[in-house]
């Protein structure tokens, strides 16, 4: 595989540095927008993946998350203390546990998805119309950037990026502009 380009370097860059940026923003303003004490983006995770897919084993969870075994059954433990987390005995394997939200963490998650929206709903209609058909049109390609990483597969979007061309968004800021701005 050839060595990527200045500019290609500048791009994945940038983007990473906006998309950490935005992600650590938006986590931070949704805690400050709720009374409930935060929880570490681990166990966020978490939630986020047991309310995706229901019933999950902690392996299932380790595998899927790329984390150990270990870690994603102290994190589990530490939500079911909380009550967020129910787990639910295997019929054919008493030794597996299968992991489902618990209403509170149904609850929970929904609160903090809601509000993470309201955030971002507010900010995205401080954009202009050309900037928020940017973001739209951005969407996909970023959704296949995350598929491609979530596969494991180092460069495994390459061939189809090239195969479906990305249209040039108006308004998308170069990587200096989103280090700076973003």
């Amino acid at each position: 595989m050839p060595a990527p380009s200045p500019d290609l370097e500048a791009l994945a860059a940038g983007l990473a540095r906006g998309v950490g940026r935005l992600r650590r923003s938006l986590n931070r303003e949704v805690r400050a927008g709720t009374a409930l004490p935060p929880l570490p983006e681990a166990q966020l995770e978490i939630l986020r993946l047991v309310d995706r897919r229901p019933g999950l084993r902690v392996q299932d969870a380790a595998a899927e998350l790329r984390l150990a075994p270990n870690t994603v059954s102290t994190l589990v433990h530490r939500l079911v203390d909380a009550g967020l987390v129910e787990r639910e005995a295997d019929l054919g394997d008493g030794r597996v546990a299968h992991l489902r939200l618990s209403p509170a963490g149904e609850q929970r998650l929904r609160r903090w998805r809601d509000h993470r929206q309201e955030i971002l709903a507010a900010r995205l209609a401080d954009l202009d119309g050309d900037e928020r058909r940017a973001v739209a049109q951005a969407l996909p390609v970023l959704e296949r950037i995350a598929v491609s990483l979530e596969a494991g597969h180092p460069g495994s979007g390459a061939s189809a990026a090239r195969r479906r061309p990305v249209p040039a968004a108006a308004g998308v800021a170069s990587p200096p502009e989103v280090a700076r701005g973003g």
